[in-house]
């Protein structure tokens, strides 16, 4: 796992920008951030989509049971492509939440039922914004965990992120290339070939994951990732 700060503090060094025991300053950071963010949708036009997991917490709302997730939602953030798990977190106690498919949780009878916690959470993957349905609806504003996998367009700068085998190497020498110039340095030719290197086997890897096929009916507590697996 990682964060934004760490992969430019790491390509900072490798640029010969700072050395081992400085940190960026705030300024640095931002533009590092910019530059990292503009790397990843560089990428995205190469085909080269990064995935991630996440874990963020959500605050309920008592007597709910049905929430949007996505940019501008009810839950404001980036929208899973699938969730993998979740818990509740209430009076310090953490309970598991089960995942459950469509067609399990369509067999739920009454959903709008209320208890001390939810049991069960259902997740469409709808466009823009997702929906996460949870039974029971939730009692109290309790606090509920999701780990999800996403695909990345931008990072925050301290978002903790569980990338794809591979990936945080390529961003860090990669990010180290483009600094260079921004920092009047000169890149050595053992980062510039590293990140020639990460970035095509990256491609390959993500070329690889193209053939196979994702079949869209499986439950959520089934594999559907298609491309790597932590």
């Amino acid at each position: 796992m990682t964060t934004a700060l760490g992969i430019i503090k790491s390509a900072m060094r490798k640029a010969g920008v700072l050395t081992k025991n400085e940190t960026p300053d705030a300024d640095e950071a931002s533009d590092g951030l910019e530059m990292l963010n503009d790397l990843l949708a560089s990428l995205s036009n190469d085909s080269l989509v990064v995935y991630a997991r996440a874990v963020e917490g959500f605050t309920l709302s008592s007597g709910t049971a049905s929430y949007t997730i996505g940019s501008g939602a009810t839950f404001n953030t980036t929208r899973p492509i699938k969730i993998i798990s979740a818990y509740v977190r209430s009076g310090g106690i953490d309970y598991k939440v089960r995942t459950v498919s469509d067609e399990l949780y369509a067999s739920i009878m009454l959903k709008s039922t209320q208890g001390s916690y939810p049991e069960v959470l259902n997740y469409t993957n709808s466009y823009p914004n997702g929906t996460i349905n949870l039974y029971p609806a939730p009692a109290a504003a309790d606090t509920l965990y999701i780990v999800s996998e996403k695909e990345i367009s931008s990072f925050t700068l301290n978002e903790t992120v569980n990338l794809p085998p591979g990936w945080k190497r390529m961003l860090i020498y990669n990010l180290a290339v483009e600094l260079t110039p921004e920092y009047g340095q000169q890149i050595s030719q053992e980062v510039f070939e590293i990140a020639k290197q990460s970035k095509a086997e990256i491609r390959a890897a993500v070329m690889a994951a193209k053939k196979m096929d994702w079949d869209s009916g499986l439950g959520m507590d089934e594999n559907i990732n298609s491309g790597w697996n932590n």
